[in-house]
């Protein structure tokens, strides 16, 4: 039987896809080079083939690796890609990997705190609270107890969070990617992020699919801020409606194709009406939205999948 590894002996490889967004991602690294308990190694998958990040990644020293894959393979394509470089290179080695998104901070005791936490519950997969740069919650997995649950989408912070519920961890079924410890017995069994939602979704699935099969744990005392570039152009909320748009297209595949994934369907009302009310009831909008739900619930394929892959065309152009 295959012991459990302490938080002594956790062997915890970062991955991170990252496009053209060399100032957070040097943020990010400082804060994992002066962790306690920092990761072994940390592999970063440079989508925009851009020189500032592969700057970035060679400051982080001899435990940096950067891959260019020579096309965008999106955030789950990428991390596809790391994940097994990270697999290949250190085998046995290996006990966890820390997905991470490239705009998150980390403080000195993150990585220890996640460890600790995570081997305490005997747990798989583990999430973090992700706060925005205010200190307030904007990211939240979804906890599979009612109080908590409930408790989650009201309290505007952690504080408030934990005086209702308290530290203790709770289980969930999907999760944002902002932050996510996954034990490499869990990946050999579940299988690596798909490469084929191209945004917004892929860490969905793929934390559905973990915790279809393994234990979770939300842990609400281990804190991730989560720091967006602020300010969009013209251009980009164009692109950036088109990405929600391909997000409905995934959760729509993901409810009605995929039996871990039916679990979103009561979430897919609610997000659709979000994203007329976030970007205007136009005729445009509309269509667009029944587009892509049509292709996601009825032809069955996400947004990156060169049969239904319409919003990554048009964001591209």
């Amino acid at each position: 039987m295959e012991s459990s590894p302490t938080s002594a002996s956790a062997f915890v490889v970062a991955v991170i896809a990252s496009f053209r967004r060399a100032p957070e991602l040097t943020r990010l690294l400082a804060g994992l080079s002066v962790s306690s308990g920092a990761p072994a190694a940390v592999v970063v998958i440079d989508n925009g083939d851009d020189t500032p990040t592969r700057q970035a990644v060679e400051s982080f020293g001899s435990r940096g690796h950067c891959l260019t894959p020579g096309t965008n393979l999106g955030c789950g394509g990428g991390l596809r890609q790391g994940i097994k470089f990270a697999l290949a290179k250190f085998g046995e080695h290996l006990t966890h990997i820390w997905i991470l998104d490239d705009d998150a901070v980390v403080e000195a005791d993150t990585l220890s705190r996640l460890l600790d936490r995570s081997l305490a519950a005997g747990v798989e997969v583990a999430s973090p609270m992700v706060v925005d740069a205010f200190g307030r919650i904007g990211w939240f997995p979804g906890l599979l107890r009612s109080t908590p649950w409930k408790a989650i989408r009201q309290a505007r912070t952690p504080a408030e969070y934990v005086e209702r519920c308290g530290p203790g961890p709770v289980p969930f079924s999907w999760s944002p990617g902002v932050s996510l410890l996954v034990t490499a017995r869990a990946l050999k069994v579940a299988g690596l992020p798909r490469g084929d939602f191209w945004v917004r979704g892929e860490d969905l699935e793929f934390a559905l699919r973990l915790t279809a099969d393994f234990a979770s744990a939300f842990l609400p005392d281990v804190v991730v801020r989560h720091l967006q570039p602020a300010g969009l152009g013209a251009t980009d909320k164009l692109t950036e409606r088109l990405k929600v748009l391909a997000m409905l297209q995934n959760l729509a595949y993901m409810s009605f194709h995929l039996p871990h994934g039916r679990r979103m369907l009561r979430t897919l009302p609610g997000n659709s009406f979000r994203f007329l009310r976030s970007h205007g009831w136009t005729a445009s909008n509309v269509s667009l939205l029944a587009r892509a739900l049509w292709v996601g619930a009825v032809r069955g394929y996400p947004a990156g999948d060169p049969r239904g892959n319409e919003l990554q065309r048009a964001a591209e152009q």
